[in-house]
């Protein structure tokens, strides 16, 4: 089996917020943020930072992840 070289890309970002209501709470939140059109990572950014700061006073635990996926693909060569 013949395969060429691995050719690796990378999707959208995404970004998330989540967090809790209170320490004994088990009613958790979860917000999901896409950018649309010309929107810009610089812009997506900035919005999970304000989120943070804004509900990090309110509730309990909250965190700001920024990820990427990343797919790495490889033909399949003719047999020779």
């Amino acid at each position: 089996m013949s395969l060429d070289s691995p050719q690796t890309s990378t999707s959208d970002i995404t970004w998330v917020v989540n967090g809790r209501v209170s320490a004994n709470s088990a009613t958790a939140f979860q917000v999901t943020i896409t950018t649309e059109g010309p929107s810009t990572e610089a812009e997506g950014d900035a919005l999970l930072q304000g989120l943070v700061d804004l509900l990090t006073p309110r509730y309990y635990n909250v965190s700001g992840t920024k990820g990427y996926t990343a797919y790495t693909t490889r033909a399949m060569l003719p047999s020779t």
